[in-house]
Formats: C-alpha cells, structure tokens, sequence
C-alpha cells in the first residue's frame, strides 16, 4: 500500500446517550448516518483497495459504503473490534465513578494500557490483536491506498504502534467520530500525514 487510512466510526445511539460503549451494537443515529454521507463522498476519489473493517455496523455500514464506491469488498475483522469495557457496557459515567472508583484511579496513570476493564480487556490486548491488520496493509506491495475502519480505542493504539510511541501516549490522541487519520507508506515505514480530520463534516 502506498497509503493507510485509519476512519472512527460514525456516531451510533450510544454515543449520542453518553454511555460506556464496547461490543454493543449500538445502530448509526441520523446524524451517523449524515456522516456517513459526508465521509464517503470525502473519500470518493482516494485510490482505495483494501476495505478492512469492525464487523460493528457503526462501523461496518461506513466501510460497506465507502467499499461500494470503489468496487471492492469491506472484509469484517474481530480483531477491529472495540475495546472490550466489559461491566462498564451501557452505563453512564457518573455510575462507572461511583462503583469503579479504583480502576479508575488506575485508569488514569502511566499503567493505563495494561489495566484490564472489570471483566473486560486492557489496551494492550487490543493493540496485540488489531495491530497485525495495519501492518498487513504497511506490507502489501500492492499500489492504491488501504482503509481501516475501526473504534475510538482502537485508532488510539494503531497510532501509538505506528509511531512506535510509548504504550501510554494514547491518551495524547483525540480520535472524533468519522475522524480520518492518514498514514503514508515509504519503504516499508509509516509516517502520519493527518490525525483526526474532520473538516468532511463542517457544518454538522
């Protein structure tokens, strides 16, 4: 690949309640689906050939459309999957303060990446089984340009890995809903080209 595009989802009805959000699938709202719109017709004349995306349908509706644009198939990946929060699933954030004071206090240090959500995963189990679908894209000889359509969490640690940035550095990085986050490719090396790009959506 000449280029990664790494694309956060869209906004979805749990987004829009404020609720902790993992592998529910939660559906696109009608704003989500405006920047659906938005976004396909931002990526129209991208050389993209490889679609690979989260089998959730805030993500997965966004990369099937985007797909459909430029004849090629979004292929749905486990390992794009969110972040699992495990009992965190749903509940609104004065609750998680309230019952999960001390993951939290953890949750906000330098350990960050390897405290595992109550019953849930850590960020360094999703960088460990999202990180091989990037660099399959970094190591496709093939020309055109490939497109990772994936979660908050996610977009985090592929950054952090393709920027080998230190584990905790994910917290530096604001990844919106339908932000774009482009990588381009050189000699087998990524180097960010753009980091949460959201001027498709002005106007929203």
């Amino acid at each position: 690949m000449n280029r990664i595009i790494v694309l956060r989802h869209v906004e979805s009805e749990a987004n829009r309640a404020g609720v902790g959000l993992g592998r529910t699938d939660s559906p696109p709202t009608a704003l989500g689906l405006e920047q659906l719109r938005l976004t396909v017709d931002a990526l129209r004349n991208e050389d993209i050939t490889r679609v690979v995306t989260s089998p959730l349908s805030r993500a997965r509706r966004l990369a099937e459309a985007i797909a459909l644009t430029h004849g090629v198939e979004a292929i749905a990946c486990d390992a794009l999957l969110e972040l699992d929060v495990g009992e965190l699933e749903g509940l609104e954030w004065p609750i998680v303060r309230e019952r999960f004071g001390e993951f939290l206090r953890t949750w906000r240090g330098n350990e960050s990446v390897s405290a595992a959500m109550p019953g849930g995963e850590s960020l360094l189990d999703v960088l460990e089984r999202s990180r091989s679908v990037f660099d399959d894209l970094v190591n496709d000889p093939a020309e055109g340009t490939g497109l990772i359509v994936t979660h908050n969490f996610v977009v985090k640690m592929l950054v952090v890995h393709a920027l080998a940035m230190p584990h905790y550095a994910w917290r530096r990085i604001d990844t919106g809903l339908a932000g774009l986050t482009t990588f381009r490719i050189a000699d087998g090396e990524p180097a960010l080209v753009r980091l949460n790009d959201r001027h498709h959506l002005d106007g929203l």
